[in-house]
């Protein structure tokens, strides 16, 4: 029984010793700037599936945010949603490339002359949900 006790005290602590810190706005500010440079690396380098993983723990870290700080990063959401649509084009997951990518618009990104001349987006360029999402673009 005193094993059993001391196991489950280490447990618990080994728990808590690896759990993640609690991230404020001001926090995920920096750590999305890195991710970022590291997403945007993996693109760079044709290692898509690094990047879908490293936008994916972006993504989640991002939705673990309080609703306010959310809002206080919705621009760094569209952009976690830009690269996670350059990124899943380039592993051919088009139907998802396009939903993140009316989701980045949604969220705010604008800027349609890198949306429609990013080589990682090309793919996209042949289906016209792609031509749809970015007329939704404010000019």
């Amino acid at each position: 029984m005193k094993k059993l006790s001391l196991l489950i005290a280490m447990g618990i602590a080994c728990s808590i010793a690896i759990a993640k810190p609690a991230l404020n706005a001001s926090t995920f500010e920096t750590y999305s700037a890195q991710m970022q440079q590291m997403s945007e690396k993996y693109i760079a380098a044709k290692q898509y599936g690094n990047a879908n993983k490293t936008i994916d723990v972006w993504l989640s870290t991002y939705q673990s945010l309080s609703d306010k700080d959310k809002l206080a990063n919705a621009a760094r959401y569209a952009e976690i949603m830009y690269n996670r649509a350059c990124s899943l084009t380039q592993t051919n997951e088009m139907f998802q490339a396009l939903k993140a990518l009316k989701e980045a618009v949604k969220s705010g990104f604008n800027n349609r002359d890198k949306a429609e001349n990013d080589p990682n987006l090309s793919k996209l360029k042949t289906y016209e949900e792609f031509g749809r999402i970015l007329q939704t673009i404010k000019a």
